[in-house]
């Protein structure tokens, strides 16, 4: 679960730099018409950050 929990933060990083830059535009209702969407930025790096918080509780000591 560790693993999993890494490769999506990494995801999720990287897909909010490229909304952020404007390289992709998949589920946006505006498509190209916005370049960049920053909220989608935002919004993936709480995740990716989420993500990370799981990766600390992973490796919490069990009793």
């Amino acid at each position: 679960m560790k693993l999993l929990a890494l490769v999506l933060a990494v995801a999720c990083f990287i897909l909010g730099i490229l909304y952020g830059l404007g390289t992709i535009n998949w589920f946006t209702e505006s498509g190209t018409a916005h370049p960049h969407h920053i909220t989608h930025l935002i919004i993936f790096w709480v995740l990716a950050l989420l993500c990370l918080i799981w990766v600390r509780f992973q490796s919490a000591p069990r009793r």
